[in-house]
């Protein structure tokens, strides 16, 4: 298949288009295979990662959550070291905190989605691009187009903009086209689309359920709306499409998730969908891509099955052996190589990376007056989309007059990047906790969220007392007292709760700490209790019983500030639920 570098989504002129055809001439087959290598920065080492970079020469590099300095320092070290500009990319999925960590987090998708807007989702692209374009990123892995389609997915779930195929749509165009005007490269993911399952293609191949027609309804018609809003990357993920090869007479692929199977990169996705741009796998330490054989053979299949990059090495040196191998036995061809090679440039070029010096690559800093902005547009964000999704008790509006004490349960991980540090060994982690500490002298770090929730509840004169059922003293306490004791202490028992998604889970429903289930709602009938979510809108199943339910989508202040005023009465709840909450799953048994 030819690439014609002068058509959507390149749109190359003359000179960038002699561009990529004379750089792709200059190279040699080592040069080219290389580019096909997209790495992961946090695996390695600075001394490490820059011989890979001058050795290898691969076509980009992805980084997590750093420092802006950190992140502005190796970037420009390594571009400055790249023969051919690097592709550097992050997950920016809910803002420019996805590269900085003092960047924005200005709401997820699913905050997105509730509010109904696209220009908010235009917005998310915008402030991603700007923001990591301010110390070298230049491409996002995001947007997430997978549907919720099977609430108990454990790693679609917030990422999505919900489970409504129209509002997916209109929201992941208008993210691309955010992110794209603002100079950053998009990969619409994870394609053929994930949230059917239940499961997680980090531990498996998953499968998307949907009938072909169903799924062209549904997937297709997001795909083809960023696709047409001048989307020029996709994801593929370790997802089977199984209804798609029977359709097809190919029973032989039907349990090859995307990133192997050439009917659904090469007849579905670039002949029905027409998708001509960039495609890459997903992680390719995932065993969903290591399930159906060995590394050496899924190496070179998922380039000669139509993929064009390969996110992350394992060991590079031989992965890089691998894909050379591929070529060698027969399963890769050079022609392949070059067509992969030649979507890299021009998607590079379209970007005029070829044509920056390391200053424009890589200005350093995000300028405090676009911090400011952004930081307005996610107050803004979190007054539309924090949503009352029942109050059956009226107990809103809370009032400290009438009903000032509150028993405050706090349920799943409200950790920070220094936490996660903390349980590294060795020096690395000394190293990172340093520079975590050295932030902090600079920029003082802010409260957690559901710690920030109950001091804002305590400055508008609410008594707040959290209580911790993992302590065994207090279990002991509490079943030793009687009811009427826990009654007269609290007027209002509060739940806050923060399960996001996480790669490799099985399960976001809640889980109690505590002996005996003293962590779950059994006081209900005693003292008037509510929920706030401050990630998965689909604990109602875990607590339906519960009568008042709050979904607020995102853990970050600006939620909160709003949340507050919300249930103080002093601003209306405008936000709108992105995913079905109806079905008898999420009811309650009695009353």
């Amino acid at each position: 298949m030819s690439v014609d570098v002068k058509a959507a989504p390149f749109n190359l002129g003359a000179e960038d288009a002699a561009w990529v055809d004379r750089t792709l001439k200059a190279m040699s087959l080592e040069e080219k295979v290389g580019q096909i290598f997209f790495l992961e920065g946090m695996m390695t080492g600075g001394k490490k990662l820059n011989d890979i970079i001058t050795r290898y020469g691969p076509g980009g590099i992805m980084y997590r959550q750093g420092l802006t300095k950190i992140i502005a320092r190796e970037q420009r070290r390594l571009q400055a070291l790249s023969k051919i500009p690097l592709f550097l990319a992050a997950n920016l999925e809910a803002g420019g905190n996805g590269l900085v960590s003092d960047g924005t987090f200005y709401g997820n998708n699913m905050t997105v989605g509730a509010t109904k807007d696209g220009e908010n989702a235009r917005r998310l692209g915008e402030i991603c691009a700007r923001e990591a374009g301010a110390v070298g990123g230049n491409m996002a892995f995001a947007p997430v187009i997978d549907l919720n389609l099977n609430w108990r997915n454990p790693i679609t779930n917030t990422r999505s903009f919900g489970d409504d195929p129209e509002l997916v749509a209109r929201m992941g165009a208008a993210y691309v086209k955010g992110a794209m005007d603002n100079g950053c490269s998009v990969t619409i993911k994870h394609f053929p689309g994930d949230g059917c399952d239940g499961r997680d293609q980090h531990c498996l191949t998953t499968v998307n359920t949907l009938s072909v027609e169903d799924w062209m309804a549904s997937y297709g018609a997001a795909y083809k709306a960023c696709i047409a809003a001048g989307a020029d990357g996709l994801m593929v993920g370790h997802i089977a499409f199984p209804a798609y090869c029977d359709r097809h007479g190919k029973p032989e692929l039907r349990d090859l998730p995307g990133t192997l199977n050439p009917l659904l990169l090469q007849k579905l996705l670039r002949e029905e969908l027409g998708f001509k741009g960039l495609t890459m796998t997903d992680a390719t330490m995932m065993t969903g891509f290591l399930q159906a054989m060995p590394r050496r053979e899924v190496v070179p299949l998922s380039i000669a099955a139509g993929c064009d990059m390969f996110l992350f090495q394992r060991n590079m040196d031989e992965d890089f052996r691998f894909m050379m191998d591929g070529i060698k036995d027969g399963v890769l061809t050079v022609e392949r190589v070059d067509e992969a090679v030649t979507r890299i440039l021009a998607t590079k070029a379209a970007r005029g990376l070829h044509r920056k010096s390391l200053d424009e690559l890589v200005p350093g800093s995000i300028p405090e007056e676009l911090l400011a902005r952004h930081k307005a547009w996610a107050v803004e964000l979190a007054d539309k989309a924090v949503t009352l999704v029942k109050d059956e008790q009226s107990l809103l509006p809370l009032d400290p007059a009438r009903k000032p004490k509150i028993a405050y349960i706090k349920l799943g991980s409200d950790a920070d990047m220094m936490d996660l540090f903390k349980k590294l060994k060795g020096w690395k982690g000394a190293a990172l906790r340093l520079a975590m500490k050295a932030s902090a002298l600079v920029k003082k770090p802010e409260p957690k969220t559901m710690d920030y929730f109950a001091r804002r509840l305590g400055a508008e004169g609410f008594v707040v007392e959290s209580v911790d059922f993992s302590d065994i003293f207090a279990v002991f306490k509490t079943l030793g007292a009687p009811i009427e004791d826990f009654k007269a202490k609290y007027d209002v028992v509060i739940y806050a709760s923060n399960t996001p998604p996480q790669s490799n889970s099985s399960s976001l429903l809640i889980q109690y700490d505590g002996m005996l289930g003293l962590g779950a709602p059994w006081m209900v009938r005693e003292v008037p209790t509510m929920f706030v979510s401050f990630a998965s809108p689909y604990h109602q199943y875990d607590v339906p019983m519960i009568k008042t339910f709050v979904n607020a989508y995102s853990a970050n202040h600006a939620i909160v500030d709003q949340l507050v005023d919300k249930l103080l009465g002093r601003s209306a709840f405008k936000g709108s639920s992105p995913v079905k909450l109806t079905s008898e799953e999420f009811r309650g048994v009695v009353g």
